[in-house]
């Protein structure tokens, strides 16, 4: 027998005879003009109905799911209903949720239950009831992590591409990845540009005159990128400066939590437990200097709409926001020592909600722009100027993954994020990669990365490039020495000239002291 007649069924008889029996079969039933009842069909007649098509199915889930939405967001046409629309639009999740309300009525509806469509409301975060921290077994750190992943996941790209699923690490399930990842972009580091290197640099720079740094060079960086899409939405936001239907205004957020003044020099433990010596200032004395820089280029152009302007609206945030009032050049020392209090947690959305409550006040007060929502606080009107916002953070914010959440929804800011840390740092370097995440899928977060010992120059020329998509301030001004803070004695040490060009090695100074030393490239733990 061969292998095809071993396949054939035992019983089955040969195909003649199958049709003869067929035949025979065939003509010996009454003919039916029309099918007969089945028993389920008996049943649906009994009961005064007809078995529904998939057509008729479908058409009740979206009523279904219509019906939710008029439960809970009002009749079409209603402000909260036209708000929570806009965020479908802004967060680029319309085609995911009408997808569900189509065909998955019971999930839109388990979404829509949760807050997943609409914006924050202003009473979660004052309870901060999406920072709550989850068991660490659990996949999520927190409700905010967990629905921003579900954006991320589920959203497209602003070029209306898809991209591959990505999930959170954590500290303790994926410390091993957490610092491999941090590593690779560690070795991305390249040296600054020499020419321009040489035309930048500055003896006012904060690291000169520290007299606990040793080394007088400056740190290598990792290249930063402006995404095509960010390029793209500060284009149409300049041609709409240009032709006079958009508005720009500006606002600083400092942080000012505890991380921020930790002590390179003394070690800086990190969430792994781990000791690292670093030598470079603390964070908050660069962001000092740095914020002192930008004002001297804010203020004109502030002033060119606000001629009694005298300075720039700012606030602080630690476990707490605060509103300090407008930072001078002309008083700038006085206000910093009195205004910016430091310590406490780092709660970046604390900050977030004082800039918001404060702008938007200001904007109604003053010119009748915005509207209050009960639940979801303030909310844009058309013709309201856009705000531009630079942040400075050190990255340590408890509620990060909210403050990203949050900002998917703001298209009525422009953000502008430098991220200042420690060189060669594993965690620095993975706060790093979460933000260049947001900025890629976000096109009006801006991220600039700024760590070590820093030309301030340079960064104050690529932060304000991206503040002002009109009018940045250019080369001949980024240079004045008038824009330098008062320095202490600067350091003597061979080779060191104010109008030169540092000699930028291929290796970083080595920092002994401790158990733990860090080489270019590579970071070392013991």
């Amino acid at each position: 027998m061969s292998l095809s007649d071993s396949k054939k069924p035992v019983n089955s008889p040969p195909p003649e005879a199958m049709s003869k029996a067929a035949l025979a079969r065939s003509s010996t039933l009454p003919i039916r003009t029309e099918r007969e009842p089945t028993g389920l069909r008996k049943l649906f007649s009994a009961l005064g109905g007809e078995p529904k098509s998939k057509e008729q199915k479908a058409e009740e889930k979206v009523v279904k799911a219509d019906n939710s939405m008029y439960q809970r967001w009002g009749p079409p046409g209603n402000p909260t209903q036209e708000l929570v629309f806009r965020y479908w639009t802004s967060t680029r999740m319309q085609q995911h949720w009408e997808f569900l309300r189509a065909h998955h009525p019971r999930q839109f509806k388990k979404y829509m239950d949760k807050g997943y469509m609409e914006p924050i409301p202003t009473a979660w975060v004052q309870s901060r009831q999406l920072a709550w921290l989850y068991p660490e077994t659990c996949t999520w750190e927190t409700p905010a992590e967990k629905r921003l992943y579900y954006l991320l996941n589920n959203g497209v790209m602003p070029d209306g591409s898809k991209h591959s699923p990505m999930r959170p690490l954590n500290i303790v399930r994926d410390r091993n990845t957490i610092i491999r990842r941090g590593n690779a972009r560690n070795a991305r580091q390249v040296h600054l540009d020499a020419q321009k290197l040489a035309a930048y640099q500055s003896p006012g720079d904060v690291f000169q005159s520290d007299k606990q740094i040793h080394s007088h060079q400056y740190s290598d960086q990792v290249p930063n990128v402006v995404y095509d899409a960010r390029a793209a939405a500060l284009h149409a936001l300049a041609d709409g400066i240009l032709h006079g239907t958009d508005h720009l205004e500006t606002m600083l957020l400092i942080d000012v939590s505890g991380s921020m003044t930790w002590n390179p020099h003394q070690g800086v433990v990190g969430p792994d437990g781990i000791r690292r010596y670093h030598d470079q200032p603390s964070n908050i004395r660069l962001v000092e200097h740095l914020v002192h820089r930008v004002l001297h280029h804010m203020i004109p152009r502030i002033q060119k709409q606000h001629p009694n302007q005298l300075g720039i609206d700012a606030a602080t945030f630690s476990s707490y926001g605060r509103y300090i009032g407008q930072l001078s050049t002309s008083r700038f020392q006085y206000d910093w020592a009195s205004k910016v209090q430091l310590g406490g947690g780092t709660q970046v959305m604390q900050g977030w909600q004082t800039v918001k409550a404060t702008y938007f006040e200001h904007q109604n007060r003053d010119f009748g722009h915005g509207r209050y929502d009960p639940v979801f606080g303030w909310q844009p009107t058309p013709g309201m100027p856009k705000l531009s916002l630079l942040v400075f953070l050190d990255g340590e914010a408890t509620d990060m993954d909210e403050f990203e959440l949050e900002l998917l929804g703001e298209t009525w800011a422009y953000v502008t994020i430098a991220l200042v840390g420690m060189e060669n740092c594993p965690h620095h370097h993975s706060h790093a990669i979460e933000l260049e995440r947001v900025a890629r899928f976000n096109p009006h977060v801006g991220f600039f990365d700024v760590h070590g010992r820093v030309c301030e120059r340079i960064v104050v020329e690529d932060l304000l490039a991206s503040v002002y998509p009109v009018d940045p301030p250019q080369y001949s001004e980024i240079l004045k020495p008038e824009f330098d803070l008062p320095s202490e004695e600067l350091p003597r040490s061979p080779g060191f000239f104010i109008m030169g060009a540092w000699n930028i090695l291929g290796t970083h100074a080595l920092r002994t002291s401790g158990n733990d030393f860090t080489r270019h490239g590579e970071i070392h733990l013991y």
